[in-house]
């Protein structure tokens, strides 16, 4: 994931888990309408935000974590 774009990584995240807007800005702790500007590139997160994002978008066992959650 290291090479494509935030954009492209966040919506690739977001799909895979199946979660909706909702879902993800809640995962990420940031609100939907900051979560929709980013996937259009309106905006970038900043910072330490960013940092901590990306460590929660690029975790291995996202994808199983939300299965386990629905009981899958």
């Amino acid at each position: 994931m290291k090479h494509k774009k935030f954009k492209e990584t966040l919506v690739a995240w977001r799909k895979d888990n199946a979660y909706t807007q909702q879902e993800a800005a809640d995962r990420l702790g940031v609100s939907r309408r900051s979560l929709e500007n980013w996937e259009q590139e309106r905006a970038m997160p900043q910072g330490f935000g960013l940092s901590a994002m990306l460590k929660i978008i690029q975790e291995p066992n996202a994808k199983s974590a939300r299965r386990h959650k629905r009981g899958k």
